[in-house]
């Protein structure tokens, strides 16, 4: 409906301007062998870093305030990083030709197809054994690590106390990354097999901060509700450089 250019103004008080937040500001949260800053910004906007041994993490988004409440969004949402289910490679041409010269699995970039040397495998046997290890270059178990020169004893070595491999959960430590157990028979594994997969980085080393909440008290913000809980000691402002007066050497 149009409203008239003469109408009479509304009555009430308008609402005061908005003032500045008080979570508004710089924090720090590091800690011994901990790097952890925090920036939430006038404009509606936050940044956060972290650094701790081989894991860098860093993440950004928008933020409100609800009575005394900071809560968070990112913006844009990450995409976590996943292992996916590829194909399964040729029967082994080792020289041999047994069973035992393929690698029962591998894992690969998936950007370039190159083997992604970072994961671990928990296997599980049909004959109840379970075992975990890392996925080397030519996957797993290992034909060039150097355990596989002098071989471990049965209960650590699935080349000889695991029957049938069953199930495959694939991980990524440094950045708590977790596959489904994957079914190795459903997807047509047998002997003499290997079964590839393939791993996206897609937004690896960035925090979901989606639904954290904050409360600030005696300088200290404390964020709950997302991967770890955390508190971040506020800093006090930035001093500007004074610029000298006209005339004053």
């Amino acid at each position: 409906m149009a409203v008239s250019a003469h109408a009479a103004p509304p009555q009430g008080n308008p609402e005061p301007p908005e003032t500045p937040s008080d979570f508004v500001g710089r924090y720090n949260g590091s800690s011994f062998e901990t790097a952890m800053g925090m920036e939430i910004l006038a404009d509606g906007t936050w940044r956060w870093g972290l650094s701790v041994g081989a894991l860098d993490m860093r993440a950004k988004g928008t933020w409100q305030r609800r009575g005394d409440t900071l809560v968070l969004a990112s913006a844009p949402v990450p995409v976590a990083p996943e292992f996916a289910w590829s194909r399964l490679d040729p029967v082994s041409a080792a020289p041999d030709k047994s069973s035992n010269a393929a690698p029962y699995l591998r894992v690969v970039w998936s950007t370039n197809f190159e083997p992604f040397p970072y994961a671990s495998v928990e296997l599980q046997c049909r004959n109840g054994e379970t075992f975990s290890g890392q996925i080397h270059r030519d996957g797993y178990p290992s034909a060039i690590a150097l355990e596989y020169q002098d071989p471990p004893p049965p209960e650590r070595d699935p080349r000889q106390s695991c029957d049938v491999p069953t199930t495959a959960t694939l991980v990524q430590s440094v950045y708590n990354v977790r596959s489904q157990p994957f079914d190795l028979a459903a997807m047509g594994w047998e002997p003499g097999r290997t079964a590839r997969f393939v791993f996206s980085p897609n937004d690896m080393g960035v925090a979901d901060f989606t639904g954290v909440t904050g409360s600030l008290s005696d300088g200290t913000l404390t964020l709950v509700g997302g991967e770890w809980p955390m508190e971040l000691r506020k800093l006090p402002p930035a001093k500007s450089a004074e610029t000298p007066a006209s005339g004053e050497d």
